[in-house]
């Protein structure tokens, strides 16, 4: 007996899904897009570019981004993989559109934006946003249009599972209300009416939140990040979705000159709302700064001049874009851009606390260099790096080891 076959047809993307004897799979990837207008017809004609169909006890996917196919185990776990390749097709087949991966939710009619970073928690502050009434444009993915806006694209948010501990009551007993399609691992959350943008909806960016949770703050706290090249940079290796980088500075340099920049350090998801809520009521914290002269370039501490090994410093957030590396001071949020052999440096220390000499050692032997200007060189940056409290002495800090907070 022939198993029944679907094509799925997307608003603005048209047909480019064929699901095969799997109809929960449909149903699981018409509850994880809510927003997004989804039509079901019984398959005709040759196969779309995505397709997915029963195998054995899970699903097989193909698609251009996946030629060789994907085992999946789940209902589930096939939907987050089908939306990637759709949201991979809806920007290829719309190139005027930027594919920002990041958070976003509305506020006083603008978005306010959270980059991606590595277990920064993005995916449940928004659902802590949509608790609290906030409409969500989306939790992992949005699109910037030619005209610098914001644009949902209709997709739910998703949450890693078990959720984290410590959660308020009222955000739990939210999750659990309005929880769609989920597995062992993740889990779809399904706001009400009104509380989801709807595919293709637009806003004006508001503001950029870039986050960093620590298990330790008890009171959410926002600090401003300066503007500039760096920050520019910066977002665009946390948010950009495969664009040139010529396209995205095009793009992004005019949204930034305007647009406040935050960092966020936070715990509890709700208390964060509140923050995020009372920060953009604040005047001074959300204007946005002239550009400062750079600095003139200090002389090296003399401290680096001796054989004490040195370590990076503890509340060092860094992005890297292509071969530099960029740096964020996060009790102050200032931002430092490292050359290839800068980030190399910066690489060793984070392996172990070296001295100016041992890393001269190592950096000469790479590229081939004199000992002695290499020496002058690792000299200057450490200088330059302890100077803004980015690397500090081993012998001075009386700590072994440190924890990096890293995207």
């Amino acid at each position: 007996m022939s198993l029944m076959s679907w094509d799925l047809y997307f608003a603005n993307l048209g047909r480019v899904l064929r699901i095969t004897g799997c109809p929960e799979v449909v149903d699981a990837l018409r509850q994880a897009l809510p927003g997004w207008s989804v039509e079901v017809f019984d398959a005709k004609g040759e196969s779309p570019a995505i397709k997915l169909w029963r195998e054995r006890d899970g699903y097989r996917q193909y698609s251009p981004e996946l030629p060789r196919g994907l085992r999946l185990g789940t209902p589930v776990e096939a939907a987050c993989s089908l939306i990637a390749d759709l949201v991979a097709a809806y920007t290829e087949h719309h190139p005027e559109l930027i594919g920002l991966h990041c958070a976003s939710v509305e506020i006083d009619g603008r978005l306010v934006v959270f980059p991606a970073s590595h277990r920064a928690g993005k995916s449940t502050l928004t659902a802590a946003f949509a608790a609290a009434g906030y409409k969500v444009f989306g939790d992992d993915v949005l699109a910037l249009t030619a005209e610098g806006l914001g644009q949902g694209l209709g997709i739910a948010p998703r949450l890693r599972l078990p959720l984290p501990a410590g959660l308020a009551a009222e955000m739990v007993s939210f999750v659990q209300q309005y929880t769609g399609p989920a597995d062992t691992r993740y889990s779809y959350l399904v706001p009400p009416a009104g509380n989801l943008a709807h595919h293709g909806e637009t806003r004006p960016l508001g503001a950029v939140v870039l986050l960093a949770r620590d298990a330790g703050i008890t009171t959410p706290q926002l600090s401003r990040l300066a503007p500039g090249d760096g920050l520019l940079q910066l977002l665009c290796q946390n948010f950009a979705h495969d664009a040139p980088s010529e396209l995205l500075v095009e793009r992004l340099l005019p949204l930034m000159e305007d647009t406040p920049c935050l960092l966020l350090h936070y715990s509890e998801p709700l208390a964060a709302v509140e923050a995020v809520q009372a920060a953009l009521r604040e005047p001074s914290l959300l204007a946005v700064p002239c550009a400062r002269d750079e600095e003139p370039v200090s002389a090296p501490s003399p401290r680096c001049m001796g054989d004490e090994p040195w370590m990076p410093g503890a509340t060092v957030l860094e992005y890297s874009l292509e071969e530099e590396l960029f740096l964020v001071e996060a009790s102050d949020g200032a931002i430092h851009r490292l050359n290839p052999s800068g980030r190399l440096v910066w690489q060793l220390l984070r392996q172990e606390s070296l001295s100016a000499a041992e890393l001269a050692e190592l950096l000469s032997e790479y590229y081939a260099q004199p000992l002695e200007e290499v020496l002058a060189d690792v000299q200057e940056l450490l200088g330059r790096l302890a100077n803004v409290g980015l690397v500090r002495s081993v012998a001075t800090s009386g700590a072994a080891t440190v924890t990096l907070a890293q995207p």
